[in-house]
């Protein structure tokens, strides 16, 4: 339930220049500000083909959730509490517990529109542009599992959110690199099949979980972002094959950072054209309203200034921000673009725009980055690569491939295989095939040589899946989902009362255990639960304390979590 704000506030809120910019969109502010003052409800994914989704749906709704009704093609769930008003101590800790264990992702409700918008194909290879923390990323590849991601983040503490849940979910078909999402580095033709350009923005739309935007924000917050929403997206869209299609989406209710900016790509990216969104078939009973090619200029009080045809002298506005009709311009037609607005459907705030790359305006076949600029009348000269080191991630040498299957009985065509230190991480297929092995050419003609994955700056690639520790190669804890359906052997089975034991703390001595065993790494078995153990002189699970507890849960141990 939406608990509104108190009506003092949400009178001194009317006031505000965020208040401004809804009234100048149209918007209804006696119906928009009580909900977009409130704290947002928490909403969330459950993570796809987990061999135990049917008891996470069980503990949803044991805490009262709810399918998000308008949510179709992703099973997404809505909370009836906010992050800061948990009705008990359980409700908080099976939320906590079931996202830090990959169960389910935490994650607001219209930022799973993106990708449902792109519908990407399984086996395409899809960029993210502004990827962390990461869960349109996550959520593109769960519905690809034959595809490819990449996702990029710029700023290296961000990077660690993106990493971190990859992990979290066991994703084995991501890639991780990081560059300016203006100057992401050349790949091989011919380019990305989609892109999803989630766009840095003022986050007018996020007010219901950012309270200080109703004091800070401004209109030259949104224009000072105008060139770098502008920049992104172009890359993104020069590295786009024909026939691709891109999306861009901000958090934003600001049209300058919005339909200025899908007018602005237009214009820079003459190969592309506006899609509509067919949000009736995609989420049929969702709230949403049409983009606008009217949208009004702001003072810095959120008050609308008259035009009389010259441009005002405010801070950071310039002509590209001016609406078509302003500007003497032909408008695109803005109406397929998507606005999300708070009070409609007791969200966040959200645009949506979707491009395709006409495949007609680029015979090449080929996307626009990767057009010479003018023919090669000499040889193509080999580029140089980087070098190698501890940190770099390569193709997996093939004793260490064989001695994994060997001993774990895993299909070794169904991946590939890459090492990174004392890490042998599995992914996509198409990381080797359509980035790793080809060769890039840069606008002059001249070229890297294949087997790299310069110039672009991986920095992860595929999902950490076995470890080496002394003298074998043993699973991850976050990869035995993965596994679980793969691995055939080293498999022991265990009576109930052991497994109880063994997550209860007791470690015993190897020749106490209740079933011959050997040393090194197993999986060891009880029905429908799996877990990884290590054994030396003594039996250990090799379970963090997370794992343990949802597992003593389903076991009906889970003393913590009750209501007292």
């Amino acid at each position: 339930m939406v608990r509104p704000a108190d009506a003092d506030l949400i009178a001194e809120l009317a006031s505000t220049p965020l208040s401004g910019l809804s009234k100048s969109l149209g918007i209804d502010i006696e119906d928009w500000l009580p909900i977009a003052s409130s704290p947002l409800p928490i909403t969330l994914r459950v993570t796809p083909n987990r061999h135990d989704i049917d008891w996470t749906r069980e503990m949803l709704e044991s805490i009262g959730g709810k399918r998000i009704p308008w949510m179709v093609s992703s099973e997404s769930w809505v909370m009836p509490f906010p992050k800061g008003g948990y009705p008990s101590q359980r409700a908080k800790k099976l939320v906590t517990i079931l996202h830090e264990t990959g169960r389910i992702t935490r994650q607001e409700a219209v930022s799973m529109l993106p990708p449902l918008v792109l519908e990407p194909e399984d086996g395409d290879l899809v960029m993210d542009t502004c990827a962390a923390p990461g869960s349109k990323a996550t959520q593109i590849a769960e519905a690809i599992p034959n595809g490819l991601v990449l996702a990029n983040e710029p700023s290296s503490g961000r990077l660690n959110l993106l990493v971190s849940n990859r992990g979290r979910l066991g994703i084995s078909n991501m890639m991780i690199m990081q560059h300016d999402g203006r100057h992401i580095g050349r790949m091989p033709e011919p380019g990305v099949d989609g892109v999803i350009v989630d766009a840095p923005c003022s986050g007018t739309g996020t007010t219901r979980k950012n309270r200080e935007l109703w004091r800070s924000w401004t209109p030259k917050v949104g224009r000072s972002l105008f060139k770098l929403q502008c920049d992104i997206s172009t890359r993104a869209a020069q590295l786009l094959r024909p026939g691709g299609r891109m999306v861009y989406s901000t958090c934003s209710l600001d049209p300058v950072e919005n339909e200025a900016v899908v007018c602005e790509i237009l214009a820079r990216c003459p190969w592309l054209e506006l899609v509509q969104i067919e949000n009736k078939r995609l989420f049929p009973s969702l709230i949403c309203h049409n983009g606008r090619d009217d949208w009004p200029i702001l003072n810095e009080n959120g008050e609308v200034v008259k035009w009389e045809g010259d441009i005002p002298k405010l801070v950071g506005l310039s002509e590209k921000m001016l609406n078509p009709q302003q500007r003497g311009k032909t408008p695109p037609d803005l109406s397929k673009t998507i606005r999300v607005h708070q009070h409609d459907n007791n969200t966040g705030g959200f645009f949506i725009a979707l491009f395709e790359h006409v495949a007609q305006r680029t015979p090449q076949g080929i996307a626009r980055s990767m057009i010479l600029h003018r023919e090669l009348n000499r040889e193509a000269e080999i580029l140089p690569i980087q070098k190698k080191d501890n940190h770099s991630t390569i193709p997996a040498p093939d004793e260490a491939i064989e001695e994994i299957c060997s001993k774990w009985g895993l299909p070794r065509e169904e991946f590939s295989w890459w090492q990174r230190g004392k890490r042998i991480n599995l992914c996509s297929k198409l990381a080797s095939e359509r980035l790793y092995k080809p060769r890039v050419m840069n606008k002059r003609g001249d070229y890297w040589p294949g087997e790299s994955f310069h110039p672009l700056r991986m920095i992860h690639v595929g999902q950490p899946t076995f470890t080496y520790n002394k003298g074998i190669w043993r699973p991850r804890q976050e990869s035995l989902e993965l596994l679980r359906n793969r691995i055939s052997k080293s498999i022991i089975e265990i009576d109930e009362d052991t497994m109880i034991a063994l997550l209860n703390g007791h470690a015993p001595l190897i020749e106490e255990f209740v079933t011959e065993i050997t040393s090194g790494s197993f999986i060891l078995r009880c029905g429908g639960h799996q877990m990884p153990a290590w054994v030396g002189a003594r039996v250990s699970l090799m379970l963090d304390e997370k794992e343990r507890e949802v597992m003593r849960m389903k076991l009906g141990l889970d003393v913590e979590v009750k209501d007292r």
